[in-house]
C-alpha cells in the first residue's frame, strides 16, 4: 500500500536450493479399448532452482509485444539463455554476458528468488482497498469465511488485514503506535489470527514497522530512535520517529516487535513506506548512535533483523515502490504506486508491470498492487485487469468486499486463481505500455500460446494484427484460435489474424499449431488454459480418443474445448467422466464436453469422436474496398460488410497472403511510404475455401497522407 506515490521496489532472494514446484504428475491409464495409444509426456517442473531459463535482452521485431513463460518453453523468440545462479546471459551465438542483473539492469543486491517456501507467488485477499483505515474485525473475518467457501479451493491462501488495525486506526504520524490494539479489533489481533488459521488460511498483517508515533513506547525503548537530545529528527509519513539501525537497541526494537507479531499468529507481512526509511537513513546518518555513510547496509540491517526474527517460512513483502536495497531478503515488493477504483487505477498496475516484471519470479514476486474487480469498473475492465495479473504470474491479491461481487465478476476472479509459475521472456523494462501479451507455455505435450490483446484507450476501438511469425511460428503455420473469455472456437488461420478491441478492455486468444488432428485447445478452470488443472492427456494414434485426469473443483462446471482440423467435422461419440453426468455441445468445427463434480479431486474423463456432416457455404465476393493512411507507415483497409454469410476474409499484399480478419477493416503497418502496394481482399469460409473473385486496388501511401500546401 502507497499512501504516497513514488515507484519503487523491494525482493527477497536468498540463496538456498529449493524445490520450485512438486514433482511430476503421471498419466491414468489408458483405456483396454485403445490399441495403439500415444501418451503425452509430462513437464511439470520437477528441477532444482536456480536454473537456465529462455530469455530475451531486447526486443524483437514487432515492438508492441511483451512475452512470459510458463513451463519448460523453447522459443526461437530467446536471445538466449539465462542462469539465474551465475546471473548470466549466454546468448545463442555463444557470447557471455556477466552480472546481467547486477551490472546491465543495475540490481545492486541480485540473487535468485528462494523457493523453498514459496513456491508460487501470493494468491489472497487484502482489506486496503475497499475498507482502508475504517477496516475492523467483523469485516476481515466476513470475507475470510467467503475465501474459506469459495475461493480456497481455487488457491485462494492469504487473508492480509491492511492499515486500520493499530494505533487510533486513522491518519498517519499519529498512527503508528504498533503495541496499541484498535478497539475495533477487540477481542484482538492473535484471535483474528486464529480465526483466520481455523479455514486452513494464512492471516497476513500490515505496518510501518521502522516508524512510531507513541512518545512512551520510545520512552520505554532508549537509544532505540533517531533523537537529537529528546527530540525526533524524523517525522515522515513512516512515524513521528525512526527506528536508529545503527544501534542494537533499535535492532532489538524490531526484534520485540516482530516477536510479538509472529506470537499472534501472523506469518504474511507487509512493511510498508520502505522507501522514506533508506532515504531518512541516507539523510539522518549524523544523529545515528554510530554514524555510517553507508545507507543501504544500514537498511538491510533493519531487514535482516526482522526476517531472522519471523523466519524463513513467513512471507515478507516490500511496500510502497521498490526498495531494491531489500533485494535478497525480502519474498516480494510492491512494484508501483497505490491504485484507485478505476481505469486510471489499472493504468498504475500496468506502469509498474511493464517496467518491473523482468524482477518478477527470478529475483522475488512482483507486487503491481491488488486486483480491484467490482462496479463502477465494467466487466470488460475487469476481465482486462485479471488478464493483466493471470499472465505476468505476479501476486494476486484481491481487494474487493467480495461478498458483494456478482456472479460474473467471482467467475472473472476465479478464473485467474492461483497465481502460477509464469517468469518473464523479456529480462529487461518495458518503456512504453504494450499490447499484445504472450504467454508461452508447454505442458503435457502441449505447446500453445494464451495471448492477451489490451486496448488501454478510453474512447476508441482498436484493431491490432498479430503476425504469427512473431510469436515463433512459421509462415507456413496453420494455427487454430480460441476464444478464452467468450469460451468458443474462431477457426484455424495461416500468416496471422487483425484482433478489434472495444475501448478499456482486452481479448484472450488461445494459439495451438494444427496438427491435422482433432485437437484440445482448451479448458474453463483457469487462464493458463490446462497448465493448472489437466493431470494427464492422451490419446489414441488416430486421434479421435481421448483420455485426460483433470483437478476440479467441487460444485464448478469444468469443461474441455476440442479443434477439428479445419475443414472437417465430428461430433462426440462418446464421453465420460467417472460415473459423473457429462454434457456434450457439438458444434461445427469444436466440440465442448463438460462435467461437475460433487467433491474437489482428481477425476478421469474419457472422450471419443466420429466423423459428421459438414456444411459448406459458397461465399461471396467482397465489394466497396478503400484505403487510409494510418500514421506515416501503416493504412487500414475496409470494405463494405458482406450481405450473404461468410466467416471473414484474407487480405493479400503484393500476391502474398497478409492474413485473415473476421471483420471488415484490416492493418497494415511497416509501410515503405514511397512504394507501390497492390492488395485484394477475398471472402473465406471456415475450411478456408476462398471467393473465386477479389476487390483488389494498388496505392501509394505517399499519396494518401495529408498533403502539405505549397508556401
Amino acid at each position: 500500500m502507497n499512501k504516497s506515490g513514488h515507484p519503487l521496489l523491494s525482493n527477497r532472494a536468498s540463496w538456498g536450493t529449493l524445490l520450485v514446484i512438486a514433482s511430476a504428475l503421471f498419466f491414468g491409464a489408458s483405456s483396454p479399448r485403445t490399441s495403439s495409444v500415444a501418451t503425452l509426456p509430462t513437464d511439470r517442473e520437477s528441477r532444482i532452482w536456480p536454473y537456465p531459463i529462455p530469455c530475451r535482452i531486447h526486443e524483437g521485431a514487432n515492438k508492441d509485444l511483451f512475452v512470459m513463460t510458463l513451463g519448460d518453453v523453447k522459443t526461437p523468440l530467446a536471445d538466449g539463455e539465462f542462469d539465474p545462479a551465475k546471473d548470466e546471459v549466454i546468448l545463442n551465438d555463444g557470447r557471455v554476458i556477466k552480472n546481467y542483473y547486477r551490472d546491465s539492469l543495475g540490481i545492486k543486491f541480485y540473487k535468485p528468488i528462494d523457493k523453498k517456501y514459496f513456491p508460487l507467488p501470493p494468491s489472497g485477499w487484502c482489506s486496503w482497498y475497499y475498507y482502508y483505515q475504517t477496516v475492523d474485525a467483523s469485516q476481515i473475518r466476513q470475507n475470510a469465511r467467503w475465501i474459506a467457501k469459495n475461493l480456497k479451493a481455487y488457491g485462494a491462501k492469504f487473508v492480509q488485514i491492511d492499515d486500520g488495525w493499530q494505533g487510533k486506526g486513522h491518519g498517519a504520524g499519529d498512527n503508528r503506535n504498533w503495541f496499541k490494539v484498535n478497539e475495533r479489533f477487540a477481542p484482538g489481533m492473535n484471535k483474528l489470527a486464529s480465526y483466520i488459521k481455523s479455514f486452513g488460511l494464512t492471516p497476513g498483517i500490515w505496518l510501518a514497522p521502522q516508524g512510531q508515533s507513541s512518545p512512551t513506547v520510545v520512552r520505554d525503548h532508549p537509544g532505540a530512535f533517531i533523537l537529537n537530545s529528546d527530540t525526533s529528527v524524523s517525522r515522515t509519513w513512516e512515524g513521528m520517529y525512526l527506528v536508529d539501525p545503527s544501534s542494537t537497541e533499535g535492532l532489538n526494537y524490531l526484534r520485540s516487535l516482530f516477536t510479538m507479531l509472529k506470537g499472534w499468529g501472523y506469518d504474511y507481512f507487509k512493511i510498508d513506506g520502505q522507501p522514506i526509511v533508506i532515504q531518512q537513513y541516507r539523510e539522518k546518518e549524523a544523529y545515528m548512535k554510530h554514524p555510517s555513510t553507508n545507507a543501504d547496509s544500514l537498511y538491510r540491517a533493519t531487514l535482516e533483523t526482522i526476517r531472522n526474527t519471523i523466519g524463513e517460512n513467513r512471507y515478507l513483502l516490500g511496500c510502497w515502490g521498490i526498495p531494491k536495497e531489500g533485494i535478497g531478503i525480502m519474498n516480494g515488493s510492491r512494484t508501483g504506486g497505490d491504485v484507485v477504483l478505476g481505469w486510471s487505477g489499472f493504468m498504475t498496475s500496468l506502469t509498474a508491470t511493464m517496467h518491473w516484471n523482468f524482477l518478477n519470479n527470478v529475483v522475488w514476486y512482483s507486487d503491481p498492487d491488488a486486483m480491484l474487480l467490482r462496479y463502477p469498473l465494467t466487466l470488460d475492465q475487469a476481465r482486462a485487469w485479471a488478464t493483466m495479473q493471470g499472465l505476468t504470474g505476479e501476486a494476486l491479491m484481491a481487494s474487493d468486499r467480495l461478498t458483494d461481487l456478482s456472479s460474473a465478476r467471482v467467475r472473472i476472479l476465479k478464473a485467474v486463481f492461483p497465481a502460477q509459475n509464469i517468469r518473464p521472456l523479456d529480462l529487461f523494462p518495458s518503456k512504453k505500455l504494450k499490447h499484445i501479451w504472450d504467454l508461452k507455455i508447454n505442458h503435457l505435450g502441449r505447446n500453445y500460446d494464451v495471448v492477451g490483446f489490451f486496448n488501454f484507450n478510453q474512447e476508441n476501438t482498436k484493431t491490432i494484427f498479430l503476425n504469427w511469425k512473431d510469436l515463433g511460428y512459421s509462415d507456413s503455420s496453420l494455427v487454430q484460435v480460441f476464444d478464452f473469455w467468450n469460451k468458443e472456437y474462431l477457426g484455424a488461420w495461416r500468416k496471422g489474424m487483425a484482433v478489434t478491441i472495444p475501448p478499456t478492455s482486452c481479448r484472450v486468444l488461445t494459439l495451438v499449431h494444427s496438427n491435422g488432428k482433432i485437437q484440445l485447445i482448451s479448458t474453463n478452470r483457469h487462464i493458463t488454459q490446462g497448465y493448472t488443472d489437466l493431470v494427464s492427456l492422451s490419446s489414441n494414434s488416430g486421434g479421435t480418443d481421448f483420455h485426460g485426469e483433470s483437478k476440479v473443483i467441487a460444485g464448478e462446471r469444468y469443461a474441455v474445448y476440442f479443434a477439428f482440423p479445419r475443414g472437417k467435422n465430428f461430433i462426440v461419440s462418446g464421453a465420460s467422466a467417472g460415473n459423473l453426468k457429462v454434457r456434450v455441445v457439438d458444434h461445427q468445427g469444436w466440440a465442448k464436453v463438460e462435467f461437475t463434480s460433487p467433491r474437489t479431486t482428481e477425476i478421469k474423463w474419457r472422450v471419443s469422436f466420429a466423423p459428421a456432416s459438414y456444411y459448406r457455404y459458397p461465399v461471396n465476393t467482397p465489394y466497396g474496398l478503400s484505403i487510409h493512411a494510418e500514421g506515416l507507415n501503416g493504412a487500414m483497409l475496409s470494405w463494405a460488410n458482406q450481405y450473404n454469410l461468410n466467416f471473414g476474409y484474407n487480405v493479400y499484399l503484393n500476391g502474398r497472403i497478409a492474413g485473415y480478419t473476421p471483420t471488415n477493416i484490416f492493418p497494415l503497418t511497416g509501410l515503405n511510404p514511397d512504394s507501390v502496394y497492390h492488395v485484394s481482399v477475398k471472402t473465406v469460409w471456415e475450411d478456408g475455401i476462398e471467393s473465386d473473385k477479389a476487390d483488389s486496388t494498388s496505392f501509394e501511401l505517399t499519396k494518401l497522407l495529408p498533403q502539405t500546401p505549397d508556401k
